[in-house]
């Protein structure tokens, strides 16, 4: 199955205006990456109607991912693998080469590699067994919500 159109009636139906909708082309592993990674915020947006803050951050890790698997892999969105995924997201950010308070978003790189799955751009889903161990310092500074509601 492969992306042609999204469904405009649907989707207005679903308070979307025309500005956010366009046609998509049949993909190819030579479609540049700006282009897949619109159209899955297209696809997600539709379906998971999110702020346009949520939208612009999430195209900016997925450009940030693909500018990296170009210059550092030379490979595409379309052609990572788990071991590339998994590099790119074990670099170090911040100043001084900590990682930083906001890295990049691992649920939505692993909702776009499902939606590329899904269209049938990929037949894998190199992000199925990736999983990112946050580190305890962060840990120890999350709110922990018990069922004890006031």
């Amino acid at each position: 199955m492969g992306i042609t159109t999204i469904d405009f009636d649907a989707a207005r139906r679903n308070g979307a205006t025309s500005g956010r909708l366009r046609r998509l082309a049949p993909g190819t592993r030579d479609t540049p990456a700006a282009d897949v990674v619109q159209w899955f915020l297209d696809y997600y947006w539709i379906r998971h109607p999110i702020s346009d803050d949520a939208l612009a951050q999430y195209r900016r890790d997925l450009l940030e991912v693909a500018q990296w698997l170009e210059s550092a892999r030379k490979k595409t969105l379309l052609t990572a693998s788990l071991q590339d995924l998994r590099e790119y997201l074990r670099l170090p950010r911040g100043a001084g080469g900590e990682q930083p308070a906001n890295p990049p978003s691992l649920s939505c790189i692993k909702r776009f590699y499902f939606y590329l799955v899904e269209v049938g751009l990929r037949t894998d889903d190199p992000t199925e067994h990736l999983y990112v161990r946050t580190p305890r310092h962060i840990r120890h500074n999350l709110e922990v919500i018990n069922g004890n509601r006031n």
